[in-house]
């Protein structure tokens, strides 16, 4: 399965971001990978400083900004991981939303972020609203894959119940702030979601100035397959999705869990 990160550094104006996109889309046809992944933040760029912006940006998921990546995704016969500010009608807050498009240019998969980045004098929820979506990995016919957003990382309830669901890829999307140890908690964790679920992940950063960028895409076995800098690149890879059954054949945890002794379900 051949997969493209997009690493880029969005900004405030959703239509360039959008023609940046498109761009990144075009230049990949070549390539004709299974998924493409684009960070957190891809639409808009929030100012936590003045958060009411976002809702007057905001779009349903049959807007332009959703509709415009569908063709261009479906024009070059691949999936798409796309973010975006999803109007939440009702409330003055809108959602911090991932779809997972498929290559016929429809929507096969919604994740609306539940973990939203109050922490580090930071105050997301001032712009969004957190998702109350049942948390369900996305199926498509060349893989299964579990959806979450940057913060989610630092949960790793939701990885093992996307796991269970059968996820053979967790994805996170992120806009992951720059700061004293936030690179290496970034690198650990994703090594440890892909570790202790025997599962390829796969970590999509906005970079530049604010952000740690180094997306990544991590083997089962917690190998670092590929990384990338802090500057705005597309990380393509094949993945050998074989890995999963080979680790877990040597590593056999996910059936040695005791359910006998711990049942989380009611937490």
């Amino acid at each position: 399965m051949k997969i493209s990160l997009v690493q880029m550094i969005s900004s405030a104006d959703k239509e360039e971001n959008l023609k940046k996109s498109l761009d990144v889309i075009r230049g990949l046809s070549s390539e004709k990978p299974d998924l493409i992944i684009f960070p957190e933040y891809h639409m808009y760029m929030p100012d936590f400083a003045n958060p009411g912006i976002a809702k007057d940006v905001s779009e349903p998921t049959d807007g332009s900004f959703v509709t415009s990546l569908s063709q261009a995704s479906e024009k070059i016969g691949s999936n798409l991981l796309l973010n975006m500010v999803e109007t939440n009608f009702g409330s003055l807050k809108p959602f911090n939303t991932s779809l997972l498009i498929d290559d016929l240019g429809v929507v096969a998969g919604k994740y609306r972020k539940i973990h939203l980045f109050d922490a580090y004098a930071m105050q997301e929820s001032s712009v969004y609203d957190p998702g109350r979506i049942p948390i369900k990995a996305m199926n498509n016919e060349k893989f299964r894959i579990g959806v979450q957003i940057c913060y989610d990382l630092r949960f790793p309830e939701p990885s093992r119940l996307l796991t269970l669901q059968g996820a053979q890829i967790l994805s996170y999307q992120a806009g992951w702030f720059a700061g004293n140890r936030k690179l290496e908690t970034w690198r650990t964790l994703l090594k440890a979601r892909a570790i202790e679920n025997g599962v390829f992940v796969l970590g999509t950063a906005q970079c530049g100035e604010k952000f740690t960028g180094h997306s990544m895409v991590i083997s089962p076995y917690g190998d670092v397959i590929r990384e990338s800098d802090n500057s705005e690149t597309v990380l393509t890879e094949t993945l050998d999705m074989s890995l999963i059954e080979q680790y877990r054949e040597e590593v056999p945890m996910m059936k040695q869990r005791r359910k006998d002794m711990y049942d989380v379900s009611g937490l």
